[in-house]
């Protein structure tokens, strides 16, 4: 197996208020997809060893919720949830995202999970009210946890073969 050092998520700004990462995954889109959906292992990778994971709530369905709250070492809580508005497994999804914490408007993110020769390409396009939420995001130090969390994603991934 390829070491998770390899494969770093990318981001790139190509628009004022997008942010657009790509992540490649030694799986098959369809355990990348699971992987990233399913309550039980979500729990595995989401918040990557920031704390646990004390709620994870998915209604997989156009129109269903999501909900995840990581509790941080000094009890602190970190909430996210949105909507679900397309599904199509094991290809596309497109969802709201809100940082519960922070009183903007949810973004949209369309993530594709391309396939070739049993290696996914995850491209995530985050779309933000404003340049300057999408600004604070990335100041926030999402970079780091969202590559923990994808690390965390590899371990999971031959676990589900």
């Amino acid at each position: 197996m390829t070491s998770s050092t390899e494969y770093k998520a990318t981001l790139h700004l190509p628009a004022d208020t997008d942010i657009l990462i790509t992540r490649t995954f030694q799986a098959p889109a369809d355990l990348v997809y699971t992987a990233m959906t399913t309550p039980e292992h979500v729990r595995r990778w989401w918040g990557a060893g920031h704390g646990e994971v004390t709620t994870c709530d998915i209604d997989l369905r156009v129109g269903g919720a999501w909900r995840f709250v990581l509790t941080q070492p000094d009890g602190s809580e970190v909430a996210f949830s949105g909507e679900y508005l397309e599904l199509d497994p094991p290809g596309r999804t497109v969802h709201t995202e809100r940082y519960e914490a922070v009183p903007a408007p949810p973004s949209t993110i369309t993530t594709t999970y391309d396939e070739h020769d049993g290696v996914t390409t995850m491209r995530a396009l985050c779309r933000y009210d404003s340049k300057e939420t999408r600004d604070a995001v990335i100041a926030s130090g999402m970079e780091t946890g969202m590559n923990a969390s994808y690390d965390a994603i590899d371990a999971l991934l031959p676990t589900l073969r």
